[in-house]
């Protein structure tokens, strides 16, 4: 039997003998929903247009039954359910192709979509229509038109399809947010959002043609964006519980799917593409599972994170202000971060708003809510990288934006200079770091320590294949900033401790390195690293002022 791999029409993959891990409870859910209109979000190539072309399999009522690609799953054996099956008229349309770089050629795609569908009923509905229902549609057919009959696409053919059937229409749209995702990364985001608003409304929102609308996308975009006109709607993320286990597979699937291919490798799918949750379920990623498990070299590779463009997301990452790197640097390091998620996200505001910045990054799959904190008003979330295909997305964005900035070779010097234990060229090197990279906006207020601290661990996560790094962790009778325990006791263990001069208190610098290097010692920091076998041990300490750095070390 082969693997569905990139596989989303539901009919091929069943008549064409694919292996299909059985989703079709999907059905029996979406139609006991007492929602009209069903909004489910979820990350890219999780499965969701496969369940919708399932989905419009079974309800369409066509001239060929369909009855036998539902052969042997789960929702053969759900009586009421069946009932359902071939009843309904159907438009389907995914917008996943709809990523343009002007809102002219995006437009102009999903024009094209609207014609198709147009086409494709044509046969069954064109010749019993009035001659002016007729040249209505003939001007979808033959992209005329202005920009409300584009608008009003969708409602016109639902009115035609309950007409002639009497049967109140499915509305089942595909990736909807596809073309909003486009507009916000060349510049149109404005236009579309319009466009996408008007088309939705007027085919979901208070219209007596429509049985029930299934939309799935990445995101919910803000509800005053797209959605404020649509009362009938219900939203269920990835945060919810009902649908969890509908998309991506979960772990019972992923042991059936090894047994069922005699598969050794399950410790690597589980580190490389697990770690996703679902409501409370655990999720792996479908698509980079079947990618490995079809390769004969069986090495592990970010098959998902390389099947977009991703210049957005690496644009956040890369921010630099402070607090924000200081929490892209705890992801790195294993740990978690702590935040408000905002469901209803405005994308243009991306910038402006750290929250959303996670709440994007959780809701398109680069980070897992591991634990939800309920507090009176608004729950907090833990939030932590998934697994290794999406740590090595952060720590390549972070590399080539470090790279970009101070050079890789250079880079290279200075990583160098501190693992021989060269601190007087380390030191050098991250003077110059520091005026080519941190801004002085960066480093003049109230703790400079903390933006140096961010940097210098962004700089060490490139010596994660030989160091484990850890930050702000207990050691002896304090916290310390930094430490690198070596994976080989042979080489040498660093402490890190950042220092601010202190003006208020008329500190000198030589004050302040006196302090940094005095809390090593009477704190004990080194404990940990001796407990562990480590015989070479240095303090390091790192003292600022704005844009001045100062760094002494020594033999602990």
């Amino acid at each position: 039997m082969k693997l569905p791999i990139g596989l989303s029409d539901f009919k091929k993959l069943r008549e064409n003998d694919y292996y299909y891990i059985d989703k079709s409870l999907f059905i029996k859910e979406v139609i006991n929903r007492g929602s009209e209109v069903l909004l489910l979000p979820r990350p890219r190539r999780f499965g969701k247009t496969l369940n919708m072309s399932m989905l419009r399999y079974f309800l369409e009522k066509r001239k060929d039954s369909l009855l036998s690609l539902f052969k042997g799953l789960t929702v053969e054996q759900d009586i009421e359910t069946m009932k359902h099956q071939g009843q309904y008229p159907v438009i389907f349309l995914t917008f996943k192709s709809c990523k343009s770089a002007n809102i002219k050629e995006c437009l102009s795609e999903i024009r094209h979509l609207l014609k198709e569908l147009y086409l494709e009923h044509k046969a069954s509905i064109y010749p019993k229509l009035s001659a002016g229902e007729q040249k209505d549609y003939d001007i979808i057919i033959e992209k005329q038109g202005d920009m409300s009959d584009w608008q009003n696409a969708l409602k016109f053919l639902m009115q035609l399809l309950h007409q002639k059937t009497g049967k109140r229409v499915i509305v089942l749209l595909d990736e909807y947010d596809a073309p909003i995702h486009a507009g916000q990364e060349h510049g149109y985001y404005e236009d579309i959002v319009v466009f996408m608003k008007l088309l939705l409304s007027n085919a979901l929102k208070d219209n007596s043609d429509l049985e029930k609308g299934v939309v799935t996308g990445v995101l919910r975009v803000a509800k005053e964006s797209i959605f404020s006109d649509l009362n009938n709607l219900e939203v269920l993320s990835l945060l919810d519980l009902e649908f969890q286990d509908h998309f991506g597979f979960t772990e019972v699937e992923i042991k059936r799917l090894i047994d069922d291919f005699s598969f050794r490798e399950g410790e690597i799918l589980k580190k490389w593409y697990n770690g996703y949750f679902f409501g409370e379920m655990v999720i792996y990623n479908p698509w980079s599972v079947l990618s490995f498990m079809n390769r004969k070299n069986k090495l592990p590779r970010p098959y998902w994170i390389n099947t977009a463009s991703e210049s957005l997301l690496r644009d956040l990452i890369t921010r630099t202000e402070p607090g924000f790197q200081e929490q892209i640097e705890t992801l790195l390091l294993g740990f978690t971060i702590t935040t408000e998620l905002n469901e209803n996200i405005v994308l243009r505001d991306l910038e402006y708003s750290e929250q959303n910045i996670w709440s994007l990054l959780v809701f398109s799959g680069y980070l897992k809510p591991v634990k939800m904190i309920e507090q009176p008003l608004i729950p907090l979330y833990e939030l932590a990288i998934p697994n290794l295909e999406v740590y090595s997305f952060y720590q390549n964005t972070v590399k080539s934006w470090l790279r970009h900035q101070i050079g890789g070779r250079r880079l290279q010097y200075l990583l160098s200079a501190l693992t021989q234990t060269d601190f007087k060229t380390f030191g050098e090197l991250l003077k110059e770091m520091v005026l080519a990279i941190l801004s002085y906006h960066d480093t003049a207020g109230d703790e400079p320590e903390k933006v140096y601290h961010a940097f210098v661990l962004g700089l060490l996560t490139h010596l994660m294949d030989r160091y484990v790094i850890r930050s702000n962790r207990e050691s002896g009778y304090g916290r310390y900033d930094v430490l690198m325990i070596p994976q080989k006791k042979t080489e040498p263990g660093f402490i890190f401790e950042f220092k601010k001069v202190n003006h208020s208190k008329e500190e000198s610098e030589v004050e302040a390195m006196k302090s940094a290097l005095n809390q090593i010692k009477d704190k004990q920091y080194a404990t940990e690293l001796r407990d562990l076998g480590v015989k070479s041990i240095w303090g390091i300490g790192v003292v600022v002022d704005k844009k001045q750095v100062w760094l002494e070390s020594f033999k602990c």
